[in-house]
């Protein structure tokens, strides 16, 4: 019997909070000190549109995972001993990550440690429709980084 009352107050808190969240956004709203995208959020909700609310669910979602991927596969590169990348840079398309690589020519175990990085963040995204996609470029190729992509070292 206490798990359900847990729970129930459990429920009741996050009910309360959510309604005390939307009274204060209406507030905001009403005084004109909310941010435009609030502002764009509640006009969407308010007018139905189906659409709308579909292309922000997906841009958040995007952001969301991307950032993820980003954040997951730095702490993947932590394990690499005095970066041996010469260039890494990264991009955002949809719902994929790409990297890009510059390594020393003949970086064998460089290059093999920047796919199983590449492979766990995939083994982990796929699931939710984002992936990540790795160029790997070695010095003597010569290739620019393409402009645009972001330089995460390297210039």
């Amino acid at each position: 019997m206490q798990n359900v009352t847990e729970e129930k107050s459990k429920t009741d808190v996050w009910f309360d909070d959510l309604v005390s969240s939307i009274r204060i956004d209406q507030l905001a709203l009403e005084t004109g000190v909310a941010n435009d995208a609030k502002k764009h959020l509640y006009e969407t909700l308010i007018d139905g549109n189906i659409q709308d609310m579909m292309d922000t669910a997906t841009k958040t979602a995007q952001q969301y995972y991307i950032q993820n991927m980003l954040v997951d596969y730095i702490h993947l590169l932590k394990d690499f001993e005095n970066a041996p990348f010469l260039k890494l840079a990264v991009s955002f398309h949809n719902s994929e990550l790409l990297v890009w690589a510059e390594i020393e020519n003949d970086a064998e175990a460089v290059e093999g440690a920047l796919i199983m990085a590449e492979a766990k963040i995939n083994a982990k995204y796929h699931q939710h429709g984002f992936d990540m996609t790795t160029t790997i470029v070695e010095q003597c190729d010569m290739l620019s980084v393409p402009s645009h992509y972001h330089f995460l070292f390297g210039k």
